[in-house]
């Protein structure tokens, strides 16, 4: 897909998101306290310009306040986020999820739509928030990631960057997070088109990068 110029003046002053940064604003003091938020690099520092531009956010889904810890980590950046359509079951919900810019999407057969809305934020120079393992884990889940973010990278023509929730055992402990550098699915594949088969390789590449960033903050 081809991307549009982006203007800064629309970027910043976007009345779509006038509900999100409501809500983010008037939580963020509470969410710094309660997180108290530590940051981890994967490759030992933060990589110049990681947050800069748009990208596709990947995550790890171990609790309901994932996309909390999501946006704490992204404070100054909005991201919106990849969301089944069950959440848009009643009006109310509906409301609530597109008000503060999340992207309905069928798990079992995705839409055009949905494409065309991470496009639509991508263009904007927004951050899309996707947990690829599709629900909540737990300790006898153990579900593979799904292919689809890598697959809005490639045809956004976007970085990925991954980020791994620590699972904390007691509400009271620091959040720890992990975050890599910015990945490029046509570099890491050396194909300027990848294929089914390099997309799936390059979703098996993150799996195997969580076990890596699990282990820096795992005790």
């Amino acid at each position: 897909m081809k991307k549009k110029k982006i203007n800064i003046f629309k970027k910043i002053f976007d009345y779509r998101y006038f509900p999100y940064d409501f809500v983010k604003i008037t939580g963020a003091l509470p969410a710094l306290i309660y997180l108290r938020l530590k940051k981890h690099y994967l490759n030992g520092k933060k990589q110049k310009g990681l947050f800069t531009g748009p990208a596709i956010i990947v995550c790890n889904h171990a609790t309901y306040i994932d996309p909390i810890i999501v946006m704490v980590a992204t404070w100054n950046r909005r991201i919106s986020f990849v969301a089944t359509e069950d959440l848009f079951s009643t009006k109310l919900r509906a409301f609530f999820f597109n008000a503060i810019r999340c992207i309905k999407i069928n798990k079992q057969n995705v839409s055009m739509q949905t494409f065309k809305d991470v496009q639509n934020v991508i263009n904007y120079g927004h951050l899309v928030g996707i947990f690829p393992e599709g629900h909540i884990q737990t300790k006898d889940s153990n579900d593979h990631y799904k292919s689809g973010a890598v697959m809005f990278a490639t045809l956004c023509n976007v970085p990925i960057i991954q980020i791994y929730i620590h699972k904390n055992k007691h509400w009271w402990q620091r959040q720890h997070v992990v975050i890599s550098d910015k990945i490029y699915v046509n570099e890491l594949v050396n194909s300027k088109i990848p294929s089914v088969s390099e997309i799936d390789e390059v979703t098996r590449f993150l799996e195997k990068q969580e076990l890596e960033m699990k282990k820096m903050v795992s005790k």
